[in-house]
């Protein structure tokens, strides 16, 4: 092989790399931030908070039902019914939708601030302990909620483990 050949192979080769960089760049820095950490454990918090303001949607649904005459509505009529119990202005998404903005932000000064507890804890070198704390009380707190909702919209079977949360709590 001549070195004609493999300067042609090698600005081949280079001209591949650079073709679309700006969209590989892109791509790159999508994954990155998809992939890292502190992202995942936001959209953790975010799915956690929706999750506990649907249940809460569900559990007005049960006790509109309740009200409306219905003895005993199942979890998918209480679903069903949250368009109508909102319709009646029980649910007020606006309301629901500032408490949850709000508790995400507080959510992330809080780990925040324990990540800066952590880092001074690092820096120290003693070991380090607060966000696993703080996430994992607040993560707690979201599940409980969550299951203190399904029980308020009649799912019966989660009253024991509501005691054992809150005992651990």
């Amino acid at each position: 092989m001549d070195l004609q050949t493999v300067l042609n192979a090698m600005t081949h080769a280079g001209n591949k790399i650079f073709e679309l960089f700006s969209f590989k760049i892109l791509m790159a820095a999508v994954l990155t931030l998809f992939l890292h950490k502190h992202f995942i454990l936001f959209m953790g918090f975010i799915l956690l908070v929706f999750v506990d303001c649907i249940t809460k949607w569900v559990a007005i649904s049960y006790k509109f039902l309740k009200e409306k005459g219905v003895e005993n509505p199942s979890i998918f009529a209480c679903i069903k019914g949250t368009k109508t119990a909102r319709k009646a202005g029980r649910i007020n998404s606006s309301t629901m939708k500032e408490r949850g903005l709000g508790k995400i932000a507080i959510y992330v000064i809080c780990a925040f601030v324990a990540g800066v507890g952590d880092l001074m804890m690092h820096i120290l070198n003693t070991p380090t302990w607060m966000v696993s704390l703080v996430i994992g009380y607040m993560v707690v707190t979201e599940v409980l909620s969550v299951i203190e909702n399904l029980s308020d919209a009649g799912v019966d079977v989660l009253d024991k483990l509501i005691g054992k949360l809150k005992g651990r709590l």
